[in-house]
């Protein structure tokens, strides 16, 4: 896997470039900011479903980017190192039994 925190960097980098205001540290306490960009990392999801719904493969595939893109630009300004969480949540997921909690899916 290569590192996501050096792809959240790239990602940041083109998204000041093209005038977004990407995260910061102090965000964390502002009451808005991180529900709004959960809200817009919702918001991707939503159109990965209407593309999953209507059967729209390329555009599937591009709203699960759009997902991804969302969450590592949000993730460093936090100081959250989502290259560590990631794999410290898959250590977690290997040590799991087979369908644990009972899941159907």
């Amino acid at each position: 896997m290569s590192d996501l925190n050096e792809l959240a960097s790239e990602i940041r980098e083109i998204n000041r470039a093209n005038g977004w205001n990407v995260t910061k540290h102090g965000d964390w306490e502002q009451e808005y900011k991180v529900p709004a960009i959960l809200a817009l990392i919702h918001s991707e999801v939503s159109e990965a479903l209407e593309a999953f719904l209507g059967d729209d493969r390329n555009n599937f595939g591009e709203e699960l980017a759009d997902i991804i893109i969302r969450v590592l630009d949000c993730a460093p300004g936090l100081k959250i190192d989502i290259d560590e969480c990631v794999r410290r949540k898959l250590e977690v997921n290997r040590q799991r039994g087979y369908r644990h909690g009972g899941k159907k899916c």
